[in-house]
């Protein structure tokens, strides 16, 4: 099977980094597979430091006659069976291309939150979609009155992640910790997310002095992640959103304010993420609006108890009280009072985080998620239908 899979984003969060993810694995298991991506971005580099061949479409515009032409020329050259787009620009030239084709498939992965886009020329666009793809039952839902979607053409297809990644090296948990001046005794409560308003970073920065005065001194908070990031940065300026940089400075002067420097630290970004996820004891993620979270998987397959504000995706991967905890949406005060519960309660962080471990193994298996993903790219839904049933 050729797949042709789209994804131009100059960012690189969870979204590129799971589309990436998911096309070495699909190479992995016997697909050929090529990518459209933008010249210069993290994605095409990623993807060519392992392998994958990457094109990128002509011109630099939303959309062009050109970019439409180029792709259909593709598809022929290529007999490509399959395209795939994961950013949601790249629905554009891929629909078109495809409007007066009816053999080759044409999947759409929705990866966020979306709004209403139901007038006249985006149901033409959307029309020529044969799957749209979300790791959201509740989204699937709302689906059809978003995009006018027919119901037999929306899949529930949830995240996978290689589950063999996950193993607890305990040399790069002493080096971390040590690097960052965290003592093997210490308590290291640790978070992966963007600093940007909506990831509810000062939350938890927050709920540190609420913590009891006698436990502090056991206790780091680490946050690893940098600002949100512009789609287009000029040569010599900053490449982070104004509004995110700003979230960060309110951060750092929180901490400063509060002389917590030694007691929260903010590492960047960090490509190490088995170590970093290694070295924490527990796992907080205080994202506000979540469609549903690749790092709270990957902190359930790391078997860490986690701690998340009550809210979005989070409801649906937390079950409170049996595979991690939930405190109520921007409330520090509450989100110290759970916090204290995995503090005082070893065993309880221990049986929340094999919890974890398990439901992971049982939903989010990559090989059984290529497997699924693989049969809606051949357009056999009774055997997707029958694999989602089980």
């Amino acid at each position: 099977m050729r797949v042709l899979h789209f994804c131009t984003s100059e960012a690189w969060g969870g979204l590129e980094l799971y589309a990436c993810t998911l096309m070495l694995e699909l190479k992995n298991g016997g697909a050929d597979v090529v990518a459209i991506c933008r010249r210069g971005s993290k994605a095409e580099s990623f993807l060519i430091a392992r392998g994958l061949e990457v094109l990128h479409a002509p011109g630099t515009r939303l959309l062009s006659l050109e970019q439409i032409r180029w792709v259909r020329r593709l598809i022929r050259d290529r007999n490509i069976d399959v395209l795939h787009v994961h950013y949601h620009r790249d629905i554009w030239p891929a629909s078109l291309a495809l409007m007066r084709d009816r053999v080759r498939r044409l999947i759409l992965s929705i990866y966020m939150g979306v709004p209403a886009k139901r007038d006249p020329i985006h149901r033409f666009i959307y029309s020529r979609v044969d799957a749209f793809l979300t790791s959201s039952k509740e989204l699937n839902i709302r689906l059809p009155y978003l995009y006018a979607a027919p119901p037999d053409r929306i899949h529930y297809l949830p995240y996978g992640r290689p589950l063999a990644q996950y193993r607890r090296d305990e040399n790069r948990r002493r080096d971390i910790r040590a690097r960052h001046g965290v003592k093997a005794s210490d308590i290291l409560v640790g978070t992966m997310v963007r600093i940007d308003p909506g990831k509810g970073v000062m939350d938890f920065a927050r709920s540190f002095p609420y913590i009891e005065k006698n436990a502090q001194s056991r206790v780091v908070y680490m946050i690893v992640g940098e600002p949100t990031r512009k789609g287009f940065a000029a040569p010599r300026g900053s490449p982070f959103e104004e509004r995110s940089e700003a979230y960060l400075r309110e951060l750092q002067s929180f901490i400063s304010h509060e002389k917590l420097g030694d007691r929260i630290l903010l590492v960047g970004f960090q490509d190490d993420l088995i170590g970093y996820l290694s070295a924490f004891d527990i796992f907080v993620f205080p994202s506000r609006d979540e469609l549903y979270s690749l790092v709270v998987l990957d902190a359930m397959g790391m078997e860490l108890p986690i701690l998340a504000a009550r809210a979005g995706g989070n409801l649906y991967q937390i079950t409170d009280g049996v595979n991690g905890l939930l405190y109520t949406v921007s409330d520090s005060r509450d989100l110290a009072a759970k916090l204290s519960r995995y503090l005082l309660d070893p065993d309880l962080r221990r049986e929340h985080g094999k919890t974890g471990r398990a439901g992971l193994e049982r939903q989010h298996d990559m090989k059984q998620i290529i497997s699924k993903l693989l049969n809606i790219y051949s357009d056999r839904p009774d055997v997707q239908a029958k694999s989602e049933s089980n």
